[in-house]
């Protein structure tokens, strides 16, 4: 099956052509991956796994997902790990919905301008993550995690890599830098480009992170559980809107050749997996089981993908895109 981190490349390879490429930071050195992002994908999604340390992720008491540092043969690296609920289809926690904002950004961003850290989405034996959670101590203390399914011991989690070098923003949009910036400017509107593609409906401060790189200011999104057709937080939902004056060109000339069609290949299937000696493990995706529904299963399989009428809302927000620039409400930064 492709790589995610293959996919990047595959997506792009003929738009960056025609396009007019981002400038880069002068070093190859990031600040914020330090690992490449192929071998990150690699840990996350089939990796043996030592958990070394556990604790929840805001360091508050009873929250529903945990920093974990784990090792992974020679690498050590720190993950959000998020259980699903019964179903994996609960409001705010939705691991389909990270993962297709995991993908959507390969649309019209290559890795060196990637807003969404990797992601993947493990199906785990439910001893497994009972025992990872325990770790946490009395600080994790919530309800321990169920099984996804009743006819299997087993729970999904979606794992995202922690990064390093970033805060939250004291200010988001900084208007001041955006007028002095070019850079910051075009990376913000990566980073807008691709809350507004999703629908992403909560602006909770701690959703969004910033480099802390002043080469390479970008800004992550780093929960996207409330996206495409989720109830709304609480939080506001500004950036589900496009929020800025000009966006980068080379992101719209990409985003121009996204067909309907090409989103319901690409999305429709997001992840499966199947039963091989006892456990589930991910597969290549087959046929859709029901376009209609984001979580599938029959007896040995399960499907997590975008339903027909999500993918095609995301579908509209990228026409309607394309038009306002072509109407000339957007200016393009070339």
């Amino acid at each position: 099956m492709m790589r995610r981190a293959e996919l990047f490349r595959v997506l792009v390879i003929a738009a960056v052509a025609a396009a007019v490429a981002a400038p880069a930071p002068a070093t190859a050195q990031d600040a914020n991956f330090l690992l490449p992002i192929a071998e990150i994908e690699s840990v996350l999604r089939e990796g043996e796994i030592q958990v070394l340390a556990v604790q929840p992720s805001r360091g508050l008491p009873g929250e529903r997902t945990y920093r974990v540092t784990l090792q992974s043969g020679d690498h050590v690296l720190g993950v959000k790990y998020a259980p699903a609920g019964e179903g994996a289809d609960e409001f705010n926690n939705r691991p389909r919905y990270e993962l297709a904002a995991y993908d959507t950004q390969a649309l019209f961003l290559d890795e060196r301008e990637m807003v969404v850290p990797p992601t993947a989405i493990r199906a785990f034996p439910l001893d497994v993550v009972r025992a990872t959670v325990a770790q946490a101590g009395d600080a994790g203390a919530a309800m321990p995690p169920e099984p996804t399914f009743d006819e299997w011991p087993m729970t999904l989690v979606a794992l995202q890599y922690w990064m390093f070098n970033v805060d939250v923003p004291e200010e988001l949009p900084d208007d001041d830098r955006i007028e002095e910036d070019e850079v910051y400017e075009r990376l913000l509107g990566n980073f807008n480009l691709l809350t507004y593609i999703i629908g992403h409906s909560d602006s909770n401060r701690g959703n969004f992170m910033q480099s802390m790189d002043p080469a390479w200011p970008r800004v992550f999104s780093v929960d996207n559980g409330v996206s495409f057709a989720s109830e709304e937080s609480n939080r506001g939902t500004e950036w589900r809107d496009l929020q800025l004056d000009r966006y980068p060109a080379s992101a719209i000339d990409r985003l121009r050749g996204v067909s309907l069609e090409g989103l319901q290949a690409q999305f429709g299937v997001l992840v499966q997996f199947e039963i091989r000696d006892g456990n589930f493990v991910e597969v290549e995706p087959t046929e859709n089981l029901d376009p209609g529904r984001g979580v599938r299963r029959d007896a040995e399989r399960i499907q997590l993908g975008l339903t027909e009428s999500e993918i095609r809302a995301m579908h509209r927000r990228i026409v309607r895109l394309i038009e306002r620039v072509d109407e000339g409400r957007y200016e393009l930064i070339p």
